[in-house]
């Protein structure tokens, strides 16, 4: 699923701030397939690689998770870390919460 433009990104913004600081997250491409829980939601940066979009559509379509691309530089801008380009939230109803204001 890409982010429509029209969509508020603050609404976004504070939801994943709220997973970030509740310890909902998985940081990351590869530390996916080693979490023991399956995120609700997959957030990714619009400049991830090839070869991590290969890893991350293999890995949502056997888990079945929803996905969301993020502006390019989104989620590094946001959280004041570098080369953030994933970002799994575990939170149902944050999860929830973002894919409503998508679909708004």
């Amino acid at each position: 699923m890409r982010l429509k433009s029209n969509i508020p990104l603050s609404k976004i913004d504070c939801y994943i701030n709220f997973s970030v600081r509740a310890g909902k997250v998985i940081w990351g491409i590869d530390s996916l397939s080693r979490a023991k829980k399956t995120p609700e939601i997959i957030l990714f940066d619009a400049a991830l690689g090839a070869n991590s979009r290969k890893q991350l559509e293999t890995y949502r379509q056997r888990r079945e998770v929803k996905t969301l691309e993020l502006p390019e530089n989104y989620l590094n801008s946001l959280l004041k870390r570098e080369k953030i380009k994933v970002l799994s939230i575990t939170d149902a109803s944050l999860a929830n919460a973002i894919l409503t204001c998508c679909e708004e």
